[in-house]
């Protein structure tokens, strides 16, 4: 699905997942997020949900994985961005999505951390909130989807962060929107607002944030559907 770069100097557009983990115990719900370092190339010094780009590991493992997604009938190729911020989540912040598993049959390249706790991923706690792709001009661009997934969902187990990830805290919405957010977590966080305040239950049409020859453009999408580049 990702997007092939023109002729021009543009970067090419890589896949990618964030999933904003919500703990929702409180009046007031939290989210997790962490401030990247300033010497990074991508949003140096801004905060931003844990994410990464997805590898091939993930799309193997997407191939043959048996358990459940949310929705059910997820498209087929946006199943291993769920498991990329499963992944992504434990590299960066060390919390765990996922059962224990036996080890009869090894996650696969790239989840090296993941595997080392004994546990499976389990990408039906997570649900498809938002899909962007970075606009052009940037030094990087990413075709990304944004999960959620409930804090409630974390395994009893931790895992050593990377450290790619600094300060990583618990923020309300209120404290979040006064941090030093790129524009695409900004909206996203908004989403994440909306989201709070509907009913539990799958949503349908989901935002999709991209930019076109008329300008920055937000419309609605499916998940169900095997998602296509504007």
């Amino acid at each position: 699905m990702t997007e092939q770069p023109s002729s021009c100097a543009s970067p090419e557009i890589r896949d990618a997942a964030c999933v904003i983990v919500i703990d929702a115990s409180a009046e007031a719900p939290k989210m997790l997020m962490g401030r990247r370092h300033a010497d990074q190339v991508f949003l140096p010094d801004k905060w931003v949900f844990p994410g990464g780009r997805v590898d091939n590991g993930d799309r193997k493992l997407a191939a043959r994985f048996n358990g459940d997604f949310t929705p059910r009938d997820l498209a087929s190729d946006l199943k291993p961005f769920a498991l990329a911020a499963i992944r992504e989540l434990c590299e960066e912040t060390g919390l765990v999505i996922g059962g224990m598993t036996t080890g009869a049959d090894p996650i696969g390249d790239g989840w090296g951390a993941f595997a080392a706790t004994g546990y499976a991923p389990a990408p039906a706690s997570l649900s498809p909130l938002a899909r962007a792709i970075t606009p052009p001009g940037r030094v990087r661009r990413y075709d990304t989807w944004f999960f959620t997934a409930q804090r409630s969902a974390l395994a009893d187990v931790q895992a050593m962060p990377d450290g790619e990830l600094l300060d990583l805290d618990w923020f309300t919405l209120d404290r979040a929107r006064k941090l030093d957010l790129p524009n695409i977590t900004r909206l996203v966080l908004e989403d994440v607002a909306a989201r709070l305040h509907q009913k539990p239950g799958i949503v349908e049409k989901l935002p999709f944030y991209f930019a076109d020859a008329c300008g920055f453009q937000r419309t609605l999408i499916s998940c169900s559907l095997v998602p296509t580049t504007p």
